[in-house]
């Protein structure tokens, strides 16, 4: 009895950590408590693999708040789970024929063929890491496919299990090694084939926003030549009226030639020079293309970038994803309000940096809750997706935090990214 209740707290374990790390959450107390209940109402079931996968699911949609889908929810329970029996299995089986007491009949045994196992599942996930991130944030219908094929060969294998009461042979270990490493060989393939789609994504991205770019630079230098031009002809009125020592004439050049000025001056797009500060090109061609449109529209652009900038803690696409989002959104909503107003500022302190975003809306306070629940979105026909987005992203970076409030008619999001944590 002691020898069983070693095996299915140490397979719960391993479960808990290969879900832990292939889902990103950290499990508090209270739903490992649930894993460990459900361990035991399993114990006399007979269909306990099954049961045991739909309690894992409904825990870890619990403890994630449901920000993601239930066939994300199913293929991470099932593959930390199902993974993990099989590799006891195979174990268990060619053990026997290695060594008469390496099996899960003896203590001694049952300690080390867990201990193979759980080094096993380890190096896997790790090999497999890269793999495993870019596929959880891709949003493809290549991934959908995926998962429904990986759930469906996991199911097999419960299905085979519960039905012949484990009495395997040779041809079905064969056949479970062989399917793993087909299903490790596609999530590689697949993770390679993301990686190339997004690598080609960014490269036209970052060609498209750097000819914008391009062109408002090229607007804004032909604008300072005039403006440049124009005001030599406004010191000369001014230098005619003051020689002539005419009060009036003086403030009549004033009123009518200097004074306009003032508000090419004061024009918004002047701000754009403190993008210098932004080394990554893609990053700076994407905040003056969001800039350029903003005002466009008619809304007032408030720049505070003051010292430089990198993206060097998260992956490229995922910075301008986030940051495209964030604008995209701040923008459709202060378009809604009496007084248009988009504000971006970066702050940067010893182990901290901040990317302020705050815009202006149409009502005194939104509600911040329901803006993070999958699917959820104010836009017509349903074409948003909400912030769950980009928590999802965020959720594979925890040293990046998102902090979004709402009062006195702003909305405001605030990344904060820690720098000494990993």
């Amino acid at each position: 009895m002691g020898n069983y209740i070693l095996g299915m707290l140490s397979t719960l374990l391993i479960e808990v950590l290969v879900l832990a790390y292939v889902s990103k959450l950290r499990f508090d107390l209270v739903h490992i408590i649930g894993f460990i209940l459900l361990m035991i109402i399993c114990i006399p079931l007979k269909l306990s693999n099954l049961v045991m996968i739909i309690g894992g699911v409904l825990i870890i949609h619990h403890q994630d708040r449901g920000r993601k889908s239930w066939l994300t929810y199913i293929l991470f329970v099932m593959y930390a789970f199902t993974t993990t029996w099989i590799l006891q299995v195979v174990l268990n089986f060619y053990g026997n024929k290695v060594c008469a007491w390496l099996n899960y009949n003896n203590y001694w045994g049952t300690v080390v063929c867990q201990g193979i196992v759980f080094l096993l599942q380890v190096g896997i996930v790790y090999w497999f890491k890269d793999g495993l991130v870019t596929l959880t944030l891709s949003r493809s219908r290549r991934k959908q496919k995926m998962e429904m094929i990986a759930i469906a060969f996991l199911a097999v294998y419960l299905i085979y299990r519960s039905t012949f009461n484990n009495k395997y042979n040779d041809w079905w270990i064969a056949a479970y090694v062989i399917g793993l490493l087909l299903f490790w060989s596609s999530v590689r393939a697949s993770a390679l084939l993301e990686t190339r789609l997004e690598l080609s994504e960014l490269k036209d991205f970052e060609l498209q926003n750097i000819e914008e770019y391009a062109n408002k630079v090229e607007t804004m230098y032909q604008d300072l030549r005039r403006f440049r031009h124009d005001y030599l002809n406004i010191l000369l009125s001014m230098d005619q009226a003051i020689r002539s020592q005419d009060l009036e004439l003086i403030e009549q050049t004033y009123n009518e030639v200097l004074a306009p000025s003032k508000e090419k001056l004061s024009a918004d797009y002047y701000d754009f020079g403190k993008l210098k500060y932004i080394k990554t090109s893609a990053v700076k061609s994407i905040l003056c293309n969001k800039f350029s449109y903003a005002m466009q529209k008619g809304i007032e652009v408030e720049i505070e970038i003051n010292d430089d900038v990198t993206v060097q803690h998260t992956k490229l696409l995922d910075a301008i994803r986030i940051l495209s989002f964030l604008l995209d959104n701040a923008i459709e909503a202060t378009l809604q309000s009496d007084h248009p107003h988009l504000l971006v500022a970066y702050i940067k302190d010893t182990n901290l940096e901040r990317v302020i975003i705050e815009n202006s809306i149409s009502v005194e306070r939104v509600a911040i809750a329901p803006l993070f629940k999958e699917n959820y979105t104010t836009k017509k026909d349903n074409e948003g997706q909400g912030l769950a987005t980009v928590s999802r992203i965020l959720n594979h970076y925890p040293n990046v935090t998102l902090k979004t409030s709402s009062h006195d008619y702003k909305f405001t999001q605030e990344l904060v990214l820690n720098k000494g944590q990993k």
